[in-house]
């Protein structure tokens, strides 16, 4: 209920033709930059209002009520409006403008968005964990703790045994943070102490930056006090086992695929593919075959410069897209860089036909793509610029090219020609002596 209460949830809805099932965030400040095909989703989290916790470098960003679509852009009221925590700002869909927010300061922020009443509501941490307890001695890998509107701040997650440090104020600095009384203060199950501090040394030059010591790795719940005048003056702990995930995950029972993004601040998990595609897009793709359990391996088309995804459901392509964190280029190896979101890219060094095999079965995914190896006589190398694609049911080849043949999954010429009506369905297409599989739809 404190997350809903940063929103402001009212009545009237404003546009019907704005999506109130997904939003996104995009902008230099965020880790994608500016990619439309890969912003931050928000967090649904009920009544037409979504969730963003993450870390902001400086710079601009808006939001996008649909992947890729920059025509979907959810703008603020004037250009360059630099946001302040606590205060919440109106938001215009498709406007005519493009006016964006402006991180001024790097660190996390919580957003709020309520998409039916078009406001954000923007939020530093009132408090963050740092040290060996938490993610490390890093500014970056701090665990965040957000105060509701009246001040109040809680905490439930997974510490490690070691020291802790609890720094404030937006948490973009070591100071000011809060201190243990005294120094090795064993943050054990009950109520602390905690004083505030400006600096690691008082006016004579003591040292009075006293860490707690988390005494166990386990599942903490820390209640912090508010003196109702913005500070806090102590903290309830409760000390728990480490959480068991049996039963934890709800599924059909089977194998899964799951990678750990963005130094395990994001986790994704999706079910092994039973049919495997690789493309840029769910028009514009062929089918891996399957070779064995788990396995998939055939011969594809691919070219330099293009960036490709692998997919199990082409109508359904950015849900079911498997994908790397980085562009990874598959033509010089095997890589292990497999995950199921819609993420970065896979490419090879030149054009060519390459044999592509993807093989889940082990504890581990693995996607390579070799070059198949021909002589001049069986197949001549592909002109360059040669494409085909399928659109509203229209195949088109496009390039330097002397003829084309058109073949549907039974071996019957459907067209020679380009354009050339289709209907849905799998053709094999031939342009010179090269060969390219296409799916209509």
């Amino acid at each position: 209920m404190s997350i809903l209460a940063l929103a402001g949830i009212f009545a009237m809805p404003v546009k019907a033709e704005i999506n109130y099932l997904r939003l996104y965030l995009v902008g230099e400040a965020t880790p994608a930059g500016w990619n439309e095909n890969l912003p931050e989703e928000l967090v649904a989290i009920g009544n037409d209002c979504f969730l963003w916790d993450g870390w902001l470098t400086t710079g601009e960003f808006k939001f996008l009520n649909t992947l890729g679509d920059w025509d979907s852009s959810i703008v603020t009221s004037t250009p360059g409006l630099v946001f302040e925590s606590g205060v919440k700002y109106d938001l215009y869909y498709r406007n005519g403008t493009d006016n964006k927010f402006v991180n001024n300061t790097p660190g996390y922020v919580r957003i709020v968005v309520d998409l039916r009443n078009m406001k954000v509501n923007f939020r530093r941490p009132a408090l963050a964990f740092t040290g060996p307890a938490a993610l490390g001695w890093s500014l970056e890998e701090i665990i965040p703790v957000f105060a509701d509107d009246e001040g109040r701040a809680s905490w439930s997650g997974q510490l490690r045994s070691g020291e802790l440090k609890i720094l404030t104020d937006g948490a973009t600095d070591w100071h000011p943070c809060y201190n243990a009384l005294f120094e090795g203060d064993i943050l054990s199950a009950g109520g602390h102490g905690m004083i505030f501090n400006a600096t690691e040394r008082d006016g004579e030059g003591n040292y009075v930056d006293f860490k707690y010591v988390v005494p166990c790795d386990g599942y903490y719940t820390m209640t912090f006090k508010n003196d109702n005048g913005g500070r806090f003056y102590g903290v309830d702990v409760e000390i728990s086992q480490e959480p068991d995930l049996t039963g934890g995950f709800r599924s059909r029972p089977g194998r899964y695929l799951a990678a750990v993004d963005r130094a395990a601040r994001r986790v994704h998990l999706g079910p092994l593919p039973s049919r495997l595609y690789i493309g840029v897009s769910g028009e514009d793709c062929a089918e891996i075959m399957p070779s064995g359990e788990n396995t998939f391996s055939s011969v594809v088309s691919l070219k330099k410069g293009g960036y490709y995804k692998l997919a199990s459901d082409p109508s359904a392509w950015d849900m079911s897209s498997i994908s790397p964190n980085s562009d990874t280029d598959i033509s010089t190896g095997a890589t292990t860089n497999l995950a199921p979101m819609h993420g970065y890219s896979y490419v090879v060094h030149e054009d060519g036909n390459y044999r592509v095999t993807a093989d889940f079965s082990g504890s581990v995914a693995t996607l390579q793509a070799h070059k198949e190896s021909v002589s001049a006589a069986e197949m001549p190398l592909a002109r360059a610029g040669v494409s085909v694609s399928s659109r509203g049911g229209e195949l088109s080849v496009e390039g330097d090219y002397t003829s084309v043949a058109v073949y549907d999954v039974s071996g019957r010429l459907v067209g020679d020609a380009s354009p050339c009506r289709i209907t849905a369905g799998t053709y094999i297409v031939k342009v010179d002596n090269n060969v390219y599989k296409i799916i209509s739809r």
